[in-house]
C-alpha cells in the first residue's frame, strides 16, 4: 500500500532476528556504519526504553515529533483504503518504511520483532544478509515449545540465495537446514568469517562458566559488517577497522548499564546497575555477571516480568542473586496489558512472599525510591531488571533527564498509559516483544 520503500537497489539491508543479542547487535552495526560520513544509517529496533522515538533513527537521531506527524496518518490511510488490520508493530514498521526512504538512508538495520517468519519486517526481499543471534525458549506459546520449533521461526528471515549468518548459541544443524530448504546463499557462522576468537571470552553460564554476551554480540556484529564488506554493495561505504572498533563498542541502554543515583531522604549515592534480563536465559547470565563483576557485594534487586515468561525460573535466578534472602527483592507490576501480575509471580515461586511489594501500590516509582534507600543504608548495589516495559519509569525514578512521548504520540503509542508500548491498532497484545 505504501509502494514497498526499502525495495531498491541501492539500499543495502541487514536484518537480524534472535531470542537475546538482536537489539545489542543491531545497534553495533548501525553504529559502525554510521563512522562513514557518506552512510545515512537507518536503524529499527524494539521494544523503546523511554520514548516510542526511539524506534526509529537516522544516523542515531530519533524519529522527530513532526515527522511522526506527518508520517502516521499516511500509514494509518493506507490501511484504511486497503482494509488492512494492522497491529501496533505491523503500522510501527511501516512507518519506519516510509521515515527511512524519505530520509534518504543507503543502509537499513532492521532488528525483528518477534520470531521472524511471520515478522512485519521480514516483507523485506533481499537483505544483504539474515543475522540470527541467538536461539532460546521464549514465547512459546506463539513461536513453539522447543528451541528447534523457535528457531525454525527465527530461521524465517533466511532469504533465497541471501548469505545467512548465525552466532555461536543456536541450533545449528536445524537452523543450516532451513537454509537449505529456502535455498539461501552462503551459510556462516561467526568463526567461518572471523576464524577462532584469538582471546577466547571469559564470562559462559555453560558448566560454570560465566560467558560475555557483549563480546559474542561485537563479534557477530563484525561478522555481519564483513560479509556485506564482500559484497561491494553499490553506494555503500564500508567503514575502517578502527570505525568497527569504535561501533561495536557502544552497549544499548539497560543492557548492564552502570548509573549512579541519589537517595532523596540522605542524599547518598548509589551504584545502580540497569539490565533488561526478561527470560530465564537472560537471567542466569545476569546473575553470573553480577557475581562476577561485583563479588561479595550485597545486592538489592527491583524486578519484574511480562506474563508470558517463566515466572518460577525467573524468580529462582532473582532469589539466587541475593543468598536465598526475599527481604533484598523488590517486585513491580508495571501498567502494561503484559506484565506479570504480582499474584502470578508470587504463586509461581511462593518464597517471594517474603520479598517487598505493596498491593496498593503497585507502581514502580514507589519501589525504586524504596530500594534506593535501604540500599543506601546498607551500603548495597541496586540492580532493576526484568522486562524493559519497567525501564522508562525505574530511569525516571532514579532521577533520569530522558525524551518522553508527546501527548499526541503517547495517545496513539502508549494507549493512555503513561510508560506504555505496545498499543494502537493492536488486538492482540501477545503478537509482539
Amino acid at each position: 500500500a505504501l509502494g514497498s520503500p526499502l525495495d531498491r537497489p541501492n539500499i543495502t539491508i541487514i536484518h537480524i532476528a534472535g531470542t537475546n543479542g538482536k537489539g545489542s547487535v543491531a545497534l553495533k552495526v548501525a553504529k559502525s556504519l554510521e563512522q562513514v560520513a557518506d552512510n545515512t544509517v537507518g536503524l529499527f529496533i524494539s521494544p523503546h526504553v523511554s520514548s516510542f522515538r526511539e524506534r526509529m533513527q537516522v544516523n542515531s537521531g530519533l524519529v522527530t515529533e513532526e515527522e511522526i506527524e506527518d508520517r502516521l496518518p499516511r500509514v494509518f490511510a493506507a490501511c484504511e483504503e486497503e482494509s488492512i488490520p494492522a497491529t501496533f508493530f505491523e503500522v510501527t514498521a511501516a512507518m519506519a518504511f516510509l521515515h527511512f526512504a524519505e530520509s534518504g538512508c543507503n543502509v537499513i538495520v532492521l532488528e525483528t520483532g518477534l520470531g521472524g517468519r511471520l515478522d512485519a519486517t521480514n516483507i523485506v526481499k533481499e537483505p544483504a544478509v539474515s543475522v540470527i543471534t541467538s536461539i532460546g525458549l521464549e514465547h512459546t506459546r506463539i513461536l513453539g515449545d522447543t528451541v528447534e520449533k523457535i528457531a525454525l521461526e527465527k530461521g524465517g528471515i533466511i532469504k533465497k540465495d541471501r548469505p545467512v549468518l548465525v552466532g555461536p548459541n543456536v541450533p545449528l544443524d536445524v537452523l543450516r537446514q532451513c537454509a537449505k530448504d529456502k535455498e539461501s546463499g552462503t551459510f556462516y557462522t561467526v568463526e567461518d568469517v572471523l576464524g577462532r576468537d584469538k582471546e577466547p571470552v571469559e564470562d559462559s553460564v555453560d558448566d560454570g562458566e560465566l560467558f560475555d554476551y557483549d563480546a559474542e554480540n561485537t563479534r557477530i556484529a563484525e561478522a555481519a559488517l564483513e560479509i556485506v564488506r564482500q559484497q561491494k554493495r553499490p553506494g555503500l561505504h564500508i567503514p575502517t577497522a578502527a570505525d568497527i572498533e569504535k561501533g561495536t563498542s557502544v552497549r544499548p541502554p539497560c543492557r548492564f548499564e552502570h548509573v549512579e543515583a541519589r537517595d532523596e531522604s540522605s542524599g547518598e549515592a548509589v551504584q545502580v546497575v540497569l539490565d533488561v534480563a526478561h527470560n530465564p536465559d537472560a537471567m542466569t547470565q545476569l546473575v553470573a555477571k553480577l557475581e562476577k563483576t561485583y563479588p561479595g557485594r550485597r545486592k538489592r534487586i527491583v524486578c519484574g516480568f511480562s506474563s508470558d515468561k517463566d515466572l518460577t525460573a525467573c524468580g529462582r535466578a532473582l532469589l539466587s542473586t541475593v543468598g536465598e534472602d526475599p527481604g533484598c527483592i523488590h517486585l513491580v507490576e508495571a501498567a502494561h496489558p503484559r506484565a506479570a501480575k504480582l499474584e502470578d509471580m508470587l504463586e509461581a515461586e511462593p518464597r517471594l512472599r517474603g520479598c517487598n511489594f505493596d498491593e496498593t501500590d503497585r507502581s514502580i516509582t514507589a519501589q525504586v525510591k524504596s530500594g534506593l534507600r535501604l540500599a543506601a543504608e546498607s551500603d548495597e548495589l541496586l540492580v532493576v531488571c526484568g522486562s524493559v516495559f519497567l525501564m522508562a519509569e525505574s530511569r525516571e525514578a532514579l532521577g533520569f533527564d530522558e525524551p518522553r512521548d508527546s501527548d499526541y504520540i503517547a495517545e496513539v503509542a502508549g494507549a493512555n498509559l503513561r510508560h506504555g508500548q505496545e498499543n494502537f491498532a493492536d488486538t492482540d497484545p501477545e503478537k509482539k516483544d
